[in-house]
């Protein structure tokens, strides 16, 4: 059965940890809808692009949600297709943002090419998956790489997770469009190690029939319980895991977040030489427009050549 210690309600945008007991794993789910549509329809982005940012944001998620740090946490694709880069930031607070850098007409020419071959080799084509996690100018950033090898970002992850964790992962991502919103969700899990000698983590091979049966009973979870706004989280562990007792933990909010500013904008074009800012106008303004959000902000050089005055008293 389940045992709720939060006696949290249900969330469409929150991250749900979990444990199955029986089977001697430990996971995350992640439902988002408004997060997720947000970042969506604020950029006119292909179907194919939206679909592959959505499921990266879901993954960021679920990864972030099982990370302890304070600061952030980036999971981007880089690649010589025709998507060449699609980013998302995750802050330790469940703060969400992402964009994607793309070639549209080669885009839609993929596309019209049908679906051979899966989204990651079609759309990103040979790179990275890159995660990197940023805790301020004080500590050591982290990063970990994978070569992007499988035909979607499940399978990329995986491969993340076998190469630079060392740790046995399984996951499902999910993205629709349902009633003219997007959603997104993840659910990822991973084995619970023993210990041993010395205190040194050690996963029992009397378990592998466990974590078989694991995977097995996670393989039957589908894209449209991921990401049906009618289905609760707790309902889709107690079909998958009932039988071997899921126990389900505190939940944590996601929302939507940018962190550009006026004073972050002004700080970019500080650095950039009086003479280049005069090749940057536009009927007299400098026009800056975040990656993430869309947020336009106009400056004149006024404005810029006083924020030089103040940086340097």
């Amino acid at each position: 059965m389940v045992s709720d210690l939060s006696a949290t309600p249900d969330g469409l945008d929150a991250i749900q940890p979990f444990q199955v007991e029986g089977l001697h794993l430990s996971g995350r789910v992640v439902r988002l809808s408004e997060a997720v549509d947000r970042v969506l329809t604020q950029h006119d982005y292909p179907e194919a692009v939206s679909r592959l940012l959505g499921e990266l944001m879901a993954l960021a998620a679920a990864l972030g949600g099982g990370l302890k740090f304070d600061g952030r946490m980036t999971v981007e694709t880089r690649g010589d297709g025709p998507i060449r880069l699609i980013a998302v930031d995750y802050m330790s607070d469940g703060q969400m943002r992402g964009y994607a850098s793309y070639d549209a007409e080669r885009v839609a020419e993929a596309e019209a090419g049908g679906s051979a071959g899966g989204p990651v080799p079609r759309l990103i084509g040979n790179g990275l998956m890159a995660l990197t996690v940023d805790q301020g100018a004080d500590t050591e950033l982290y990063q970990g790489l994978v070569s992007l090898e499988g035909a979607t970002l499940a399978d990329c992850a995986y491969n993340y997770f076998r190469q630079s964790e060392q740790i046995d992962t399984a996951l499902k991502l999910a993205i629709a469009h349902r009633d003219g919103s997007w959603r997104a969700g993840a659910i990822t899990m991973q084995r619970i190690a023993e210990l041993g000698a010395g205190d040194t983590p050690v996963l029992s091979v009397d378990r592998e029939d466990d974590w078989r049966k694991a995977v097995a009973l996670l393989s039957t979870a589908t894209g449209d319980e991921l990401t049906d706004p009618g289905l609760s989280t707790q309902t889709l562990l107690y079909r998958l895991f009932h039988e071997d007792g899921v126990r389900i933990y505190e939940t944590k909010d996601v929302s939507f977040g940018c962190s550009c500013s006026e004073q972050r904008a002004m700080a970019v074009l500080r650095r950039i030489p009086a003479t280049e800012i005069d090749e940057l106008l536009i009927d007299g303004v400098v026009e800056v427009i975040c990656q993430f959000c869309n947020r336009r902000q106009v400056f004149t050089p006024e404005e810029i050549a006083m924020g030089d005055e103040e940086g340097s008293a």
